[in-house]
C-alpha cells in the first residue's frame, strides 16, 4: 500500500509540474522518499515528456534539480533514456527516437549529460544517414546546438 501511496503521489506532482510551480513541486517532490522510489519517479518523467513534449525543458529542470540532490537518480534516468534512444532507433521508430532524443539534447543543457553523450547521439545518426535520421539530427540540433557550440565548438563543426 506504501509503495502504491508513493507511485500516486510521485505520478501526480510530476503530472502537475509546469513553469510557474516547479519551485513548490520540487519542495513536495523531494519531501517524497524518491531514494526508494528512483525507478518510479525515472518512469514518471519519461512518460510525462513523451506525451507532452512542450513541457521537455520542464522536465530537464526537474531533472536537474534531483540531479543536484541524488545524482544516481539522474544516471538512473539518462540510462533509461539512452536504452529507449538506441530501442527507437534499432527499431526505426522515429516518435520514440525524437521523444528521447529531444530530451536527451534538455539534459545535456542543464548540464545532467555530457556534451559527448550529445556528439555520440549525432555521429550515431549521420552515420548512416537517412531522411528521418537527419531530420532527427537537426531537430537535435536545434533543442542543444548552442550548448554544443560553446562547450565543443570543434566537436560541433562537420566535415563532410
Amino acid at each position: 500500500m506504501a509503495w502504491e501511496a508513493l507511485k500516486k503521489s510521485i505520478n501526480g506532482l510530476v503530472n502537475k509540474v509546469n513553469v510557474g510551480n516547479i519551485k513548490e513541486i520540487m519542495y513536495e517532490l523531494l519531501a517524497e522518499n524518491v531514494i526508494r522510489g528512483r525507478g518510479l519517479l525515472c518512469r514518471s518523467i519519461i512518460q510525462a515528456q513523451s506525451a507532452s513534449p512542450t513541457f521537455t525543458n520542464v522536465y530537464a529542470a526537474v531533472v536537474a534539480i534531483v540531479n543536484s540532490k541524488f545524482p544516481q537518480i539522474g544516471e538512473l534516468l539518462l540510462k533509461r533514456l539512452i536504452l529507449q534512444f538506441r530501442r527507437g532507433y534499432r527499431r526505426s521508430d522515429k516518435s520514440i527516437c525524437l521523444s528521447a532524443s529531444q530530451f536527451i539534447a534538455h539534459l545535456v543543457n542543464q548540464q545532467v549529460a555530457h556534451e559527448v553523450l550529445a556528439l555520440e547521439v549525432l555521429t550515431l545518426l549521420l552515420e548512416k544517414a537517412t531522411d528521418d535520421s537527419v531530420e532527427l539530427a537537426v531537430g537535435f540540433l536545434k533543442e542543444c546546438g548552442k550548448k554544443l557550440e560553446e562547450v565543443s565548438p570543434k566537436g560541433n563543426k562537420c566535415n563532410m
